[in-house]
């Protein structure tokens, strides 16, 4: 692979969200790009409603969990600590960037509550550059939610290739611009070693840990008694959950070293799956009416490991059998960096 010198790139991410995928996703997609040659930016997108629309999602329990509060704010601080890492540029200072990377995470999103479409994040406002998309999803956003934007979905054209995370973004973005060479690809954190970044967090006892932004009262009743069976302890990372045994409002390197350590994982998030996988943690998943934890299971063979409340009633136990994934994960990864040698033989055409 040769190598690029002192070319600057944007990536145009969820860079400033206090979640911990959102983070490291971006985080990820930074390193496997230096490695290009890159020197990495991060586009700003957070004006002043994005800013409202993530601090109130963030504290958006309060008053049914007065305890949150404090704990947000301690994990707000984790993550400003955390943005350190990245050089973060406005909008009026981009114009000397000839190459961008759209993605990954859920920026085509048009119906997320937590934030605000950006132009960029289809590929406009971005003058004279290179554009890339890599990884972006849809979310929950299906095609007559995304109808509602037509400018945006004109700026899908101007992108010199486009990948995808999932299904049903494939399926939007064929539809959108007519073009067969859309790339699937998997999220930036499965390319990325994170080993010589994790944080340690000092815990010793045998602990489940929990990664949702809230499970029902049922589930958690299901989860409490499970671990007391086990004789284990619930811990719950990122977010506030008074029925847990204990909480923690940590950075994201230390998130990485307590789903490393972690007995077990219960989950319903894309990440939560996702780093599960990654450190090859025994999990379950209550995530399976989302779509896109769904098409990451089951794309990954791991199907079995999207439960429906009872799943933990009676003898059984959290186990994950990783015989096959090598198997269906190097293709996979394999595919993904082809496609950002692609992109990288476009920029040095």
């Amino acid at each position: 692979m040769s190598r690029l010198s002192n070319i600057d790139c944007l990536i145009v991410t969820l860079c400033k969200s206090p979640n911990y995928g959102a983070y490291l996703q971006a985080f990820a997609l930074k390193e496997v790009l230096t490695r290009f040659g890159y020197n990495v930016s991060f586009l700003d997108i957070y004006d002043k409603e994005n800013n409202k629309k993530r601090y109130r999602f963030l504290f958006r329990h309060w008053r049914k969990n007065p305890l949150s509060i404090v704990f947000n704010i301690r994990k707000l601080f984790a993550f400003w600590n955390a943005e350190k890492r990245l050089t973060i540029v406005a909008r009026d200072r981009i114009r000397k960037y000839p190459v961008a990377f759209i993605g990954a995470d859920e920026v085509w999103s048009v119906t997320n509550g937590t934030f605000n479409s950006a132009p960029e994040f289809f590929g406009l406002n971005l003058p004279n550059m290179k554009k890339f998309s890599y990884a972006p999803s849809v979310g929950n956003s299906g095609m007559e939610d995304m109808e509602n934007y037509p400018e945006f979905l004109c700026g899908l054209n101007s992108l010199d290739l486009l990948s995808v995370r999932d299904d049903e973004s494939y399926r939007i973005a064929t539809k959108v611009t007519g073009r067969e060479d859309i790339s699937v690809v998997l999220d930036p954190t499965f390319l990325h070693d994170f080993s010589d970044y994790e944080e340690k967090f000092n815990i010793k006892f045998s602990y489940l840990l929990v990664y949702t932004y809230g499970f029902s009262d049922e589930i958690a009743r299901e989860i409490k008694n499970y671990a007391k069976r086990k004789k284990i302890v619930v811990v719950s990372v990122g977010f506030y959950n008074s029925w847990a045994d204990k909480n923690i409002p940590c950075n994201p390197f230390k998130f990485l070293s307590l789903v490393k350590s972690a007995e077990c994982i219960v989950t319903d998030t894309f990440h939560g799956s996702l780093f599960a996988i990654k450190y090859r943690k025994n999990f379950i998943s209550y995530g399976h009416h989302k779509k896109k934890v769904k098409y990451l299971l089951e794309s990954l063979g791991l199907e079995d490991n999207l439960v429906d409340l009872g799943h933990l009633s009676g003898d059984m136990s959290i186990v994950t059998d990783y015989s096959h994934i090598d198997n269906i994960l190097t293709p996979l990864i394999d595919v993904s960096r082809e496609y950002l040698n692609c992109c990288h033989l476009l920029v040095m055409s």
